[in-house]
């Protein structure tokens, strides 16, 4: 056990000198107050991780004392000595705060033994503190590189590793994808294409959230989302075009402010696809590099839609027709034959 700083504060200086005694001979550093008011003082100038403290001293009383102290120092703990331990005593010790009440006269090798289980306790709290951090952080840190349900989902699986990396569900998928980027990109510093992608990305992944969307990578200049997982979700297709409505919006109004900036963020415009279908969500690799990710013939579909975009447009396959037509103005489009695919797929596109 490491070396701990202990306040002994006990108006019978033989018992707080020897009480510093054995428990400077266990390795921990030890001072003494004889009132509660020179304890008061001690706190401020530096706190301990425990207080010995004996209830009946004079003027302000243990307790009283150990109020003060924990409000200057809130990780300190408690252990209560008393030579009139009673079960209001102890329940008043414990409403404080106290870890343990210890009725005098104690042998020292109790209060040894106490004041070693308190300790241990505080660096099991310790630790739990410090696991409570890192994960805070861990978390914080997956959030910058995922969404967060599927970066709650990666710390989940850390704790409980047996429990499934995927499943096969029917999902709506939406993909954006910036038009004439390329051509964006030559006409700018590198830095400055960086910085319009970072209010774009942000624009997009408030709005995936805010209709129970999970972004689920940014690809380049694109962006892929699902809905309906991993929490399941009512309408998973109105919400997907909802979502898609509100970020053409978004984007309009970002390249219009960026275009002060440059002109040539006038000739770049958003087009967005949007599929539903059975598909796989979870981890895709290989054992040396993983990737949560959604896979199926729809996600295609919907990339390829977005590839096939007019500024502006966002184009739907009948699948999602069929759950949004009464809630929303389309327009049929052609029949296409998508790259990769064998059959045509019926097209609509959603009217602002």
């Amino acid at each position: 056990m490491q070396c701990r700083k202990i306040l002994v504060i006990d108006d019978e200086v033989m018992v707080a000198d020897v009480s510093k005694s054995i428990l400077a001979q266990a390795g921990h550093q030890v001072c003494c107050a004889h009132s509660g008011e020179q304890a008061v003082a001690l706190a401020m100038e530096s706190c301990s991780d425990l207080a010995i403290i004996d209830a009946m001293l004079p003027g302000m009383n243990g307790i009283e004392t150990f109020e003060i102290i924990k409000q200057l120092c809130p990780h300190t703990q408690g252990i209560l000595l008393s030579g009139a331990l009673s079960v209001n005593i102890i329940m008043m010790a414990m409403e404080k705060g106290f870890s343990r009440v210890l009725a005098k006269p104690f042998q020292l090798s109790t209060l040894t033994t106490m004041v070693e289980a308190v300790l241990t306790e505080t660096e099991l709290l310790e630790e739990t503190n410090d696991l409570r951090k890192q994960n805070r952080q861990m978390r914080t840190l997956l959030e910058q590189y995922l969404s967060p349900e599927v970066a709650s989902i990666l710390i989940n699986r850390y704790h409980t590793p047996c429990e499934s990396s995927g499943r096969v569900e029917e999902l709506t998928v939406l993909f954006c994808d910036i038009r004439n980027f390329t051509l964006l990109l030559q006409h700018l510093p590198l830095s400055e294409a960086q910085a319009f992608l970072t209010d774009y990305f942000d624009l997009v992944a408030d709005i995936i959230a805010a209709w129970h969307g999970t972004l689920v990578k940014f690809i380049g200049d694109a962006s892929l989302a699902i809905f309906g997982a991993p929490e399941p979700h009512p309408s998973p297709s109105l919400s997907a075009v909802s979502a898609a409505l509100k970020i053409q919006e978004g984007f309009e109004i970002l390249r219009n402010q960026w275009a002060v900036k440059s002109v040539f963020f006038l000739q770049i415009g958003l087009g967005i696809g949007i599929s539903r279908g059975p598909m796989y969500f979870g981890d895709v690799g290989s054992s040396r590099r993983l990737d949560y990710t959604v896979i199926g013939t729809d996600v295609n579909i919907a990339q390829r839609l977005a590839s096939e975009t007019s500024a502006g447009q966002i184009l739907i396959t009948d699948s999602v027709y069929g759950d949004v037509a009464d809630k929303c103005t389309i327009q049929e489009e052609k029949t296409r034959l998508l790259r990769g695919l064998e059959t045509t797929v019926h097209v609509y596109s959603i009217v602002p």
